[in-house]
């Protein structure tokens, strides 16, 4: 059974029943959620008035977890598919975000601190992080992202390749194809951070990191690839 959705328009929703891989993933999710919101009760005014930086921290890090989580969510919405290659995908991702929950978070306790006059002295900075430092800490947030795009690259070409099972449309099998492109992109886009972040003098590596934007940049043109292809298709059956 499908049904359209509002909040979807572009595809008919084949996942009309949550599976237990569902279940265990909405678990893990938000278990993730959970630590990435712990912190430490304060023991003073001082630490009471600065709960307004881990505020800040916990949301950077809600944002991308829910961001994972919602195309997590779509991809069994659209397609309903719960086969032994769908858990295996999943089950990796899922692992992905676990372990890095930690990282995240204190990347994003780092970040909020530096820029909102969290460290009073650069000595406080370089007892957290030090610029030659910087280049592994984006090898491991780069292997982040490319890992986890690199499973959702996985997870829908592994769809398109039930496309005919699933009887999608021209339109959805244009869509798809786009998430499994954006991904790609993502991937290669965190792999190139990576490397800069090697080879560019650290003053310089430690801002490489800005080009994460870039994605915006992937989505744009991906996503007029698709209208191109949706277009053609159309074309061609009139």
């Amino acid at each position: 059974m499908t049904r359209q959705h509002a909040g979807d328009p572009d595809f008919r929703w084949r996942g009309e029943n949550v599976s237990r891989v569902e279940n265990l993933s909405d678990i893990v999710f938000a278990l993730v959620l959970t630590l990435a919101a712990l912190q430490s009760i304060p023991s003073s005014f001082d630490e009471l008035v600065g709960l307004w930086r881990g505020a800040i921290s916990i949301a950077m890090c809600f944002a991308l977890i829910l961001l994972i989580w919602r195309t997590h969510h779509i991809f069994f919405r659209r397609y309903g598919l719960d086969d032994g290659w769908v858990t295996g995908f999943n089950a990796l991702l899922l692992f992905l975000v676990l372990i890095y929950i930690y990282p995240l978070k204190f990347m994003t306790d780092f970040v909020v601190n530096y820029f909102t006059g969290g460290f009073e002295t650069a000595a406080e900075v370089t007892a957290v992080l030090t610029l030659s430092q910087v280049p592994v800490l984006y090898a491991i947030y780069g292997g982040f992202f490319a890992a986890v795009y690199g499973v959702f690259a996985l997870l829908h070409a592994h769809a398109l390749r039930h496309a005919d099972a699933l009887e999608l449309t021209a339109q959805e099998r244009s869509w798809t194809r786009f998430e499994v492109e954006f991904s790609i992109g993502t991937v290669l886009l965190s792999l190139a951070i990576i490397a800069l972040a090697f080879v560019l003098p650290d003053a310089i590596a430690a801002f490489s990191g800005i080009l994460f934007a870039m994605m915006g940049l992937i989505a744009w043109v991906c996503s007029a690839r698709a209208n191109a292809r949706v277009l053609r298709a159309g074309s061609a059956t009139s």
